[in-house]
């Protein structure tokens, strides 16, 4: 109940005022090149909507920036052609974790950003929709250790909620849920 998942369709079903079904296929440790196995167990299941939550086992594992970018945007593409709504999470700021000292946790940081600022430009291309994890939770998550597990390096079960909320809005927004911005009217050249 505590998962990324679990959140994000509670919170869909409140906005929705409905059931939602969730198909979970997310790996512990996954990374940007195991989607297109995750595709495989989840478009059968012909989803509306996926959450892609990737890139920070990517850096950890030191997976090259460049092919895991291709991967999520194969993947995002994928889902996009099968007629599903796609919204990622990109990779966190790995710079916020405590244990990592300086300079690595500078260079953590560096790639981290480097690799997100890759996966919007292709997930924009593919289709898809992104929430910039780093850049809303990073000050968060480096201002509140209560954000981390005990092991001070995954995030703990309020810093999974938090990261589900961030990315909430824009599930149901790719969804139609959300209620659009009051736009002004055009201006009418001569009136």
């Amino acid at each position: 109940g505590e998962t990324p998942g679990a959140l994000l369709a509670a919170g869909l079903a409140s906005v929705a005022e409905r059931p939602v079904r969730l198909v979970n296929v997310a790996r512990s440790g996954g990374r940007s090149a195991d989607l297109s196995g995750q595709l495989e167990q989840a478009l059968p299941h012909r989803p509306d909507v996926a959450v892609i939550m990737v890139g920070a086992n990517d850096v950890t594992r030191h997976s090259p920036a460049q092919l895991a970018v291709r991967h999520l945007g194969e993947a995002v593409a994928a889902l996009h052609a099968n007629g599903c709504e796609v919204v990622v999470g990109t990779c966190p700021d790995l710079g916020t974790i405590k244990p990592v000292r300086p300079p690595l946790r500078w260079v953590a940081r560096r790639l981290s950003r480097q690799l997100a600022a890759a996966q919007t430009i292709a997930v924009v291309e593919a289709g898809g929709r992104t929430v910039s994890l780093g850049s809303l939770l990073g000050p968060e998550f480096a201002a509140r250790p209560e954000m981390f597990a005990a092991d001070r390096y995954h995030p703990s079960a309020q810093g999974y909620a938090t990261a589900a909320m961030a990315v909430l809005p824009s599930v149901c927004a790719a969804l139609g849920l959300w209620p659009e911005e009051e736009r002004p009217a055009a201006a009418v050249p001569g009136a």
